[in-house]
């Protein structure tokens, strides 16, 4: 284990946590983190900024997107102190008491919150977007199957009227024949 140190140049905490100089640099911009400078200008991150950068490389691997993160940070603007232990490539945080404890739990406790919401949200408006689509493609298959019987009474008028013409020519070809065959004197008389 290192020894502890109060203050961490940016290159110091980037190969600690593992992260470019650049990653450290965007999570302070988009967190809004207020990181102070030495007398010559150079960054300086103190045990607790250290610490909450780790948080954000957890949360940000956890998959948590950098707004939610800066919600997270500014919805629990006080962070109580940590230590960063650091053992060759591995980096963990240890809480300093049990007040810590309870305050991580009271984080990830808005956090879980803060992601059902974020899915119930998206989970309705997915619900709204298939309840869309269904209507639509109910729309649509209606109309096809409304072209499809339209098409099929079509062509049954004109099997219909085919029918009908045949019938009209074998009774009057029939009509014929079946008054002979009915008056066969009356005919046979001429």
């Amino acid at each position: 284990m290192e020894i502890l140190k109060e203050r961490y140049s940016i290159t110091e905490l980037s190969k600690i946590l593992q992260l470019t100089d650049h990653a450290l640099r965007f999570y302070e911009k988009e967190c809004e983190l207020i990181i102070p400078k030495d007398e010559r200008g150079r960054r300086y991150y103190t045990t607790d900024l250290a610490n909450i950068m780790y948080k954000i490389k957890v949360m940000r691997s956890e998959g948590l997107e950098i707004k939610a993160i800066r919600k997270i940070l500014h919805e629990n603007c006080v962070f109580s102190q940590t230590a960063v232990i650091a053992e060759s490539t591995d980096t963990a945080i240890v809480p300093a008491a049990t007040n810590d404890y309870e305050a991580m739990q009271v984080i990830f406790s808005k956090l879980g919150k803060e992601l059902t919401k974020e899915i119930s949200y998206e989970l309705d408006n997915t619900r709204e977007h298939l309840i869309g689509e269904i209507s639509k493609t109910k729309l649509e298959l209606g109309a096809c199957v409304e072209n499809s019987v339209r098409k099929l009474e079509n062509k049954m008028d004109k099997h219909y009227d085919q029918i009908d013409k045949a019938l009209s020519k074998w009774r009057e070809k029939n009509s014929k024949n079946l008054v002979k065959k009915l008056f066969p004197k009356i005919f046979k008389m001429k």
